[in-house]
This record gives structure tokens, C-alpha cells and sequence, in this order.
């Protein structure tokens, strides 16, 4: 039955590049067509940088297209880019942030079905099977985060647990009670499962838990490393953005685990320079743009993301033949610059990591900048002169006691700009 389910899934994992190419390709002429005749976004935006699209004939082309941004999609609130009918949408999702106009994505009954063939391929990558007992730590609602795990569990008649945020007491005693083979969440949430648990007398190595899904936020290899240390399982990175359909729909990361795999017969990815638009070569970190290429009640063509990553070209070990790129490091306005040193809080994560420190937060203001962290162990000198190093800044760094950061049961609030 599971073999059933992931046929497709397999096959467009491994789909060799030449077909990969011929497939982007053909979806990208249509898709730009798509757009222009049933957008209205596009429809104006095209026709004011004035794009023949009948001359839009490869990829090759993207570049003569107009970028789109996030203050678009809010200024098409509720649905002035829908390239379908009211009656064809089936479901809404929501993205922005927690203030100002959101930005509602429409799905069609097909793309929806395309969320979940691209989960499979996740699940598939993982290793996960039917005989899985899959712990849903996202939000069911309209933030998208639970819902792509929920349709690809479903698929493979796995025992599925949709829990969903908070209540960490309870998280961590379904865990133990029903057996949680695989944890789904948000990249930091793991940790305070952690916490929770050794609060109750719980060592989370010791529960079933074996596989860790975990995305929605930036987390550095060296935290990585740490989750895993914790939980004694296998962690792995699933990128996503509601705009392109919700978590798991751009790509995943192989067995190797050595960068994330983009799903090129369903997205164009591109690096950019943030500032002048102009694509990056390999090797030279930008901003991810992507186009969707089988998208169809909001298609989006080189929308801006606000990721930040690098393209590292095509070949892996694995045998998958679509791009990749870096796990991402952050967001474009996340980006802090200090005395001329510019960092991303991934970079600070990655030097308290290595000391063990899982909890920290990071004040940005009046002109300084203070890394405060949770330890019993004061390792203040020691991090100060890694990130002088390594950054190239001079912050004030501050021991706190354990438990003293704010916690989060969603995703951490590692920045603050005071």
C-alpha cells in the first residue's frame, strides 16, 4: 500500500536533469501565459514592464520578468490576485506577519493535492512509513504549519497525533503514552519539549522518537547537532513558505543531509542580491526568489521571499539531480549591521551552541548590541572573543540564570530590537 503512495514521489525525487530541464521549462512558458491571462496582479504588472509573453519561451527568460513582493500579495487582499474563480477555491491560507494586512493564499483541490505529493516526497526522504506514530506540533488554523504534515500522514495511513501548538506537558506525555516515532515542529520548539520533560522526570533520549521534522524558523548545524544529542534521533530540515503553497512544498533535504534539495519541476529558484536584483552565481549568497511552476489559484512568478541562502548547484551523493542550496541562514530584515560587521542571530547561534547553550536572545539598540544566554556555567569571556573572531564585533555579552529567557512554544523570538 505505502509503495502505492509513494510511487509518485519517488519518481520525482529522482527525476533524471534532462527530464527535470524539458519539464521546468514547458511549466514555466505556461505558467507565465497562466498568470498574464488569469492574474490581474500580473495582468498590470506585466503589461507595465511591458513583457510580451509570447517571446517568455525558457527560463533563460525569468529575468525579463518583474519581481513580486509581499506588499503586493497585501495589497491584493482578499483575493485581486486569484487567478481563479471564487467557486474553484477550496481553502485559504495566511502569511505575513502579526500586524498590518495579511496576505491570503487560495488553493484550488489541486493544489492542494500538490501540498501533499510534495510532503510525500519529504516523508519519503525520511524514511517515514505507515508504521509511524507522527506527533503534529504546528498550528492547524490559518497559519499553515500543521495541515502538510497532516495531509502526507494521512496518505500513508500513518498514526497520526494532531496536537498542534503549546501545552508542552501534554506533548511530552502523548510522546510517551502513544509512542511518538516522529516529532514535526518548529526548529526550536524541541528544546523546550526538552525542558518540560526533564521537569516531569522524562528523558526525551529515552522515548521512542527517532525522527525530528523540523523547520519554520532558521537553526544552525551546530544546534542541529545539540537537538539531536537531546533526543538521540535523526533531525531533518523542511523549508516552505505559505506563499508557495506551505511548509514542504519547495524541496527537502536527502539522506546526506548536505543542503537543501529544490523541487524544480514544481519551483524556479534564484538567488538575488538583495539590494539590486541582479542573480547571484553559485556560491554567493542573496535572497531566494521563487517562481511556481503548477500552482493554480495564486501562482506566484520571482516572488521575493526574504530568505537568505546561496544556490550550490546540481549533484549529490544521494543521486537526486534537482538544485540545491544552503540550508537557509536567515531573513533579509533580520539581517543586523554593527560597526560595519554585518550578522544574521544564526551566527551568534552558532558560537553558543558550541558551549551547550540552547536558550539566548539577542537586544539590538541605541547603538550596541547584548547577547544574553541561559547557563549555570558563565562562558561570557569565551563567547566574546568567538564572535570578535569570527564576526568581527565587540557585543556585550551577558550570563543569565537557567530559565530566565522567555520561552516559546511556536517559533523562538531570538531577535530583539529594542
Amino acid at each position: 500500500m505505502i509503495e502505492d503512495v509513494y510511487k509518485e514521489a519517488r519518481r520525482g525525487v529522482y527525476m533524471r536533469r534532462r527530464e527535470i530541464e524539458k519539464m521546468k521549462n514547458k511549466r514555466f512558458r505556461a505558467i507565465v501565459r497562466y498568470a498574464f491571462w488569469r492574474s490581474p496582479l500580473y495582468r498590470k504588472k506585466f503589461k507595465e514592464a511591458k513583457v510580451d509573453v509570447d517571446k517568455i519561451r525558457t527560463v533563460e527568460d525569468i529575468a525579463k520578468l518583474p519581481f513580486t513582493t509581499k506588499q503586493e500579495l497585501r495589497e491584493s487582499y482578499p483575493l485581486k490576485a486569484a487567478a481563479v474563480p471564487k467557486e474553484e477555491i477550496v481553502r485559504i491560507q495566511m502569511s505575513g506577519g502579526t500586524t498590518g494586512q495579511p496576505v491570503i493564499i487560495p488553493y484550488t483541490r489541486k493544489d492542494v493535492e500538490q501540498w501533499k505529493e510534495m510532503m510525500l516526497r519529504a516523508f519519503y526522504l525520511a524514511g517515514i512509513t505507515s508504521e509511524d506514530i507522527i506527533q503534529i506540533t504546528p498550528a492547524f488554523g490559518l497559519w499553515n504549519g500543521g495541515f502538510g504534515f497532516h495531509f502526507a500522514a494521512d496518505a500513508i495511513n500513518a498514526f497520526v497525533i494532531p496536537i498542534g501548538p503549546g501545552n508542552t506537558r501534554n506533548q511530552v506525555r502523548f510522546m510517551k503514552d502513544f509512542g511518538t516515532t516522529v516529532l514535526c515542529a518548529t526548529a526550536s520548539y524541541p528544546l523546550r519539549i526538552a525542558e518540560v520533560a526533564n521537569e516531569m522526570g522524562i528523558d526525551v533520549a529515552e522515548l521512542p522518537v527517532r525522527k525530528l521534522i523540523l523547520g519554520a524558523e532558521p537553526w544552525s548545524d551546530e544546534m542541529r547537532r545539540e537537538i539531536e544529542r537531546i533526543f538521540d534521533a535523526r533531525t531533518y530540515d523542511i523549508p516552505g513558505l505559505t506563499e508557495m503553497g506551505g511548509v514542504g512544498t519547495v524541496g527537502f533535504e536527502c539522506p546526506e543531509r548536505s543542503g537543501l534539495h529544490m523541487w524544480e519541476d514544481q519551483y524556479v529558484v534564484e538567488i538575488v542580491d538583495p539590494e539590486t536584483g541582479e542573480v547571484l552565481e553559485e556560491g554567493e549568497e542573496g535572497e531566494v526568489v521563487y517562481t511556481s511552476l503548477n500552482r493554480e489559484a495564486m501562482p506566484l512568478i520571482r516572488y521575493r521571499s526574504g530568505e537568505v541562502s546561496e544556490a550550490l548547484g546540481v549533484g549529490c551523493e544521494c543521486g537526486i539531480e534537482h538544485m540545491k542550496i544552503k540550508r537557509i541562514r536567515g531573513r533579509v530584515d533580520d539581517m543586523v549591521i554593527y560597526k560595519g560587521a554585518k550578522f544574521y542571530p544564526s551566527d551568534i547561534e552558532r558560537i553558543l551552541a558550541n558551549y551547550g547553550i540552547l536558550h539566548y536572545k539577542i537586544e539590538v539598540g541605541n547603538g550596541k548590541i547584548r547577547v544574553i544566554y541561559e547557563s549555570e556555567k558563565d562562558f561570557s569571556g569565551e563567547i566574546l572573543k568567538d564572535i570578535r573572531e569570527f564576526l568581527g564585533f565587540q557585543p556585550e555579552v551577558v550570563r543569565v540564570d537557567v530559565g530566565k529567557i522567555e520561552r516559546f512554544e511556536g517559533k523562538a523570538k531570538r531577535l530583539v530590537r529594542v
